[in-house]
């Protein structure tokens, strides 16, 4: 059998190739990025706590602009198939008990995940608790040094050293950043699949509604449970560690702050932070509450206005142009007056809970000097590092209790809408 001749082109001989003789559909095909396997379901403990899982996609995306193909398929544990069979059989569950709660459900779904996410926080927050320490020690090594180089140098840490000092301050700014990158992006992770359990619930009920059931409801409050409170979910997963580890992580400040400056110091600051963090909590609160009265009223105009465009024949017929206007008028009067109201007490959330931690180190200094005793830079530094982690805990706490209490009210009306009446499933196809 003769060799096959070369492939013969417009004007040229083209070069015999190994590939050139097979047919073009035995040729090797390169396999599309979108469908490569996605590394997150691989990786070890290491890649994915410090998320080198991602650097393929972030290579790809210094090379070229990132677009829908080059995002990788979900894991199999995170698609909406697997979520909602988990989901599933503690909602079925749920709803034996006299009185089904969403929440439990979804928690109970999320539970394994939700304490990982608590105790990256909490160990996140105790290593912040040992930085003024490490400070203080750094502090301490200095002030020796500067004195008296022949002065055996003496540190609340025990660590002689000022390379080692420094070395711990590096590692530990490291590590604690890090496990709080780590802690949100496992919380993010969990808002991502509590969203996605209450669209996929959402969507599968609103196939299944009796006429009943649907006289009760527009297709606008549908769509509201699968957009708006879902997202409402999801803030409420990437927050709501802080609404347990805030309040601990304060108390465990001041505790501190005790031990160093006086109790009678620690106690004085502890009360005045906890009074601006209660004045916070009812503050967010009525944050929430109002949010809710927003979304009510947004409801009503939204409906109205859609009942008045699918009847615009009868509205012309029997000239109600100008009541249903009017009435739409003062339902967004009503509107923007609570839109008014939701910013002032926002605003006076925020202002509140930033002044707390200034506050708080302001009087603390100030009894600790008025009952005689003398400030060194090593106190006031490892006082002012104090309320420097205090800061973080004060600014999310109540953004994660205004969170926490609008995901609640969330699965109250999700639960309601999946225990709405719905057909009756074949059990049998009919033979025909």
């Amino acid at each position: 059998m003769a060799p096959p001749s070369p492939v013969q082109h417009d004007g040229y001989h083209g070069l015999q190739s190994p590939t050139s003789s097979l047919p073009s559909n035995d040729l090797p095909k390169d396999i599309p990025w979108r469908d490569l396997p996605n590394p997150m379901g691989t990786a070890n403990w290491f890649s994915t706590f410090v998320m080198f899982w991602i650097e393929p996609m972030m290579r790809r995306g210094a090379k070229q602009t990132l677009m829908e193909e080059d995002v990788w398929k979900l894991c199999p544990e995170h698609t909406s198939a697997v979520l909602h069979s988990r989901f599933d059989g503690f909602w079925q569950h749920e709803k034996l008990q006299p009185h089904p709660s969403f929440a439990k459900a979804m928690m109970r779904t999320m539970r394994s995940q939700w304490y990982f996410n608590v105790a990256l926080y909490a160990l996140y927050a105790a290593l912040m608790l040992l930085q003024p320490n490490i400070i203080k020690s750094l502090l301490q090594f200095l002030q020796a040094k500067s004195n008296d180089d022949q002065v055996p140098v003496h540190t609340s840490l025990g660590i002689s050293s000022g390379y080692a000092l420094a070395a711990l301050l590096t590692v530990h700014s490291f590590l604690s950043v890090t496990i709080i990158d780590f802690g949100q992006y496992v919380s993010s992770n969990l808002g991502v699949n509590a969203k996605s359990i209450v669209m996929d619930s959402v969507y599968l009920k609103s196939l299944k509604l009796s006429g009943f059931a649907k006289r009760n409801m527009s297709s606008g409050e549908i769509v509201t449970l699968s957009s708006v409170d879902s997202e409402r979910l999801f803030q409420g997963f990437l927050l709501g560690p802080w609404v347990l580890v805030a309040p601990v992580t304060v108390l465990a400040i001041f505790i501190m702050i005790g031990f160093d400056l006086g109790a009678v110091s620690g106690v004085v600051g502890g009360v005045v932070m906890a009074a601006l963090l209660y004045t916070g909590y009812t503050t967010s609160t009525a944050v929430g509450a109002v949010r809710r009265e927003i979304l009510t009223v947004q409801s009503e105009r939204v409906k109205l206005t859609n009942e008045m465009l699918q009847g615009v024949r009868v509205v012309k017929l029997y000239a109600w142009e100008s009541p249903l206007e009017a009435r739409i008028a003062s339902i967004r009067d009503e509107e923007l007056a609570l839109l008014k109201k939701y910013q002032y007490v926002r605003v006076l959330n925020t202002v509140t809970l930033s002044i707390a931690p200034i506050l708080s180190l302001v009087l603390c200094l100030a009894v600790y000097v008025a009952q005689g005793h003398k400030l060194t830079p090593s106190l006031a530094f490892t006082a002012l590092a104090y309320m420097n982690v205090a800061r973080l805990p004060c600014t999310v706490f109540s953004s994660s209790i205004m969170f926490a209490s609008e995901a609640w009210a969330s699965c109250t009306r999700v639960g309601t809408f999946l225990l709405a009446d719905e057909i009756a499933q074949l059990e049998h196809r009919p033979q025909w």
